[in-house]
């Protein structure tokens, strides 16, 4: 008999670890953005939002580092920098001058900072006429940035 409640308490432990791992966040991570945006009031004339936070995923963080100091010039594209530790380190990683450029955000309050596990990852977000329609995330699976670069490149 002990056998037989042994069994079944496994069986149920292992359909609770495969049930709970296959659960998806309902996070609603695009009304998030839309929230942080209104609360920041960011400027409808920006076509791309950029999030890079200050921890993370290191070479996905290197790689928004240095896509922005390639485009901190475009007036199309805001900066946010989010969850920083320091500024002088980060200035002194890339070059920017962040105090020189309107279209850096410095994200003192974490507003942009995503409470789920895609925070470790810089974010490009669409905009269109002050609307969010599209977002992805810089991965070492995907490519935010190089697509973005690919356009902005294209559009030249």
């Amino acid at each position: 008999m002990k056998r037989y409640i042994y069994i079944l308490l496994g069986y149920l432990l292992l359909g609770t670890i495969v049930s709970s791992c296959n659960r998806k966040s309902t996070f609603d991570e695009e009304s998030f953005f839309i929230n942080a945006i209104d609360h920041a009031q960011i400027s409808n004339s920006y076509k791309w939002i950029v999030i890079i936070p200050g921890a993370g995923c290191s070479g996905c963080i290197q790689e928004g580092e240095f896509f922005m100091k390639n485009y901190v010039n475009n007036g199309n594209i805001l900066f946010v920098l989010t969850n920083l530790s320091s500024l002088k380190i980060l200035q002194s990683k890339t070059g920017v001058k962040i105090k020189e450029h309107s279209n850096i955000y410095v994200d003192r309050g974490n507003d942009f900072y995503l409470p789920t596990i895609n925070s470790v990852y810089p974010c490009v977000i669409r905009m269109e006429k002050g609307k969010v329609t599209k977002f992805s995330f810089q991965t070492p699976q995907t490519t935010a940035l190089y697509d973005l670069e690919e356009i902005l490149e294209n559009s030249k």
